[in-house]
């Protein structure tokens, strides 16, 4: 959503696109973190493009942690900035 006009600013899967809509699992300052069958993702919140890959998919994550449950275990991972 659009917080100024309300609008959905972007959705997955897009008419047309090859791609598919991860579970997404948080948020934090501009991305959205999530898994896909593929793996983990990030992406931009304005516009829904891919960003680098995280390499994990954060449930919670602030200015310097990222916390991941992997096979039943919580990891804290630092986060870059």
């Amino acid at each position: 959503m659009n917080a100024s006009t309300g609008k959905v600013a972007w959705q997955l899967p897009g008419a047309g696109a090859d791609r598919i809509a991860p579970d997404v699992t948080a948020a934090w300052h501009g991305r959205v973190y999530g898994k896909t069958a593929a793996g983990p993702i990030a992406l931009d919140v304005r516009s829904g493009k891919d960003l680098p890959s995280p390499g994990a998919a954060p449930m919670y994550v602030n200015e310097s942690t990222g916390l991941v449950l992997s096979d039943d275990s919580l990891v804290a991972y630092p986060t870059s900035g």
